[in-house]
């Protein structure tokens, strides 16, 4: 394509942050990377929200906050008032059901202001569904295929799906040496599936498992499930304590499920699985469930195994097996390694920007 004017886009995440940025899940990480890695193509303004109006440059990057009311934090109700003073060729809503983007397509629609929308798992009860507000989204980009088919089908025209990504120059391959453990990264909730984590590794297998507690009555189960057992939680890691992990641990996993053990539905249940693209980029090799967007990243037998949810025993017997046979877990970590090279940012800003200009039709 030529080169022209560089497109105003806001990417909008709605979560509220009553202080500085202080991501909770990895929805919310995808989306500041997503910003981040679009500057070199676009002029970016990264939106969230809090209790006031504020913005700042975050490393080059345009950081809005703009006022909501109510502090719940994965779904939080805006102040319309930026959204009408500003201009943008593209508003880019990280998250469906949600207050901000049900408001959001009325207003994009009223001015018409292209609206894309990428799901990432999260938000809360909106007007969406209901009112059939997404007839207003210009175009969805997916991050998996599964995301694109729960999806009502009536949208499906008008979905991409553009995978990953990973900070390869964080997340870089590690050779070794590994202990004997196996580490669960994410949100202490009971669709991570931790409780058949922690009953598969029985008194033997040591387990860390690293993230912010969301749900504490699931925490208090693990833990009391833990009595006995060798598994060290760590609720406050940092982003350098995370990467550690990946690189000294035998196994990472993600057992996520779509029916926890207490019965509830989590039917859109890890849309990506960032931490799977994290340990493979390490060298980890990696034992996911059959759960979400998860297989689509994982090649099985490859990169690492796939087994079925709500299955202690099978996730007992693949993580055994490349605990017991660390040559397979290094040729596998090798691979894995090798297999997320395409998962980078820059490649995903290129797609996602391609993707922009369907719904400009800006010659660039």
């Amino acid at each position: 394509m030529t080169s022209g004017p560089r497109l105003r886009v806001a990417i909008v995440l709605p979560a509220y942050f009553p202080g500085e940025l202080d991501y909770v899940g990895g929805g919310d990480r995808y989306a500041y990377r997503v910003a981040d890695a679009l500057r070199a193509r676009c002029d970016v303004t990264f939106v969230t929200f809090g209790p006031r109006f504020s913005q700042r440059n975050i490393d080059g990057l345009r950081h809005v906050v703009v006022p909501a009311l109510g502090r719940n934090p994965d779904n939080p109700v805006p102040s319309p008032g930026f959204f009408i003073r500003e201009r943008f060729d593209v508003i880019h809503a990280y998250q469906l059901r949600s207050t901000v983007t049900s408001i959001l397509a009325l207003l994009a629609h009223a001015r018409r202001t292209p609206l894309v929308v990428t799901d990432v798992g999260g938000g809360g009860r909106s007007l969406i569904y209901r009112l059939q507000l997404h007839r207003y989204v210009r175009r969805f980009i997916l991050i998996s295929d599964f995301s694109r088919q729960i999806l009502p089908s009536n949208t499906w025209n008008r979905a991409a799906v553009v995978k990953g990504g990973i900070d390869l120059a964080r997340f870089t391959y590690h050779p070794g040496p590994r202990r004997r453990r196996v580490v669960q990264v994410g949100r202490i909730m009971p669709h991570k599936g931790i409780n058949y984590l922690i009953d598969a590794a029985g008194e033997d297998i040591p387990v860390v498992v690293a993230g912010r507690v969301v749900d504490q009555a699931y925490y208090q189960h693990l833990v009391d499930m833990s009595r006995d057992r060798q598994v060290t939680f760590i609720t406050d890691a940092d982003d350098a304590q995370v990467r550690e992990l990946y690189e000294t641990s035998a196994v990472t996993v993600a057992a996520s499920v779509y029916r926890d053990l207490w019965g509830r539905m989590w039917p859109n249940s890890e849309l990506l699985g960032l931490t799977l693209l994290e340990s493979m980029a390490t060298g980890t090799p990696v034992v996911c469930t059959s759960v979400g967007g998860m297989p689509e990243y994982v090649v099985d037998g490859t990169t690492g195994c796939i087994v079925p949810p709500n299955d202690s025993a099978e996730l007992r017997r693949a993580i055994v097996r490349l605990l017991d046979d660390p040559g397979l877990a290094a040729q596998m970590g090798l691979a894995g390694s090798k297999h997320v090279q395409q998962y980078s940012w820059p490649n995903v800003a290129a797609g996602v920007a391609a993707q922009y200009g369907f719904v400009t039709k800006a010659v660039r």
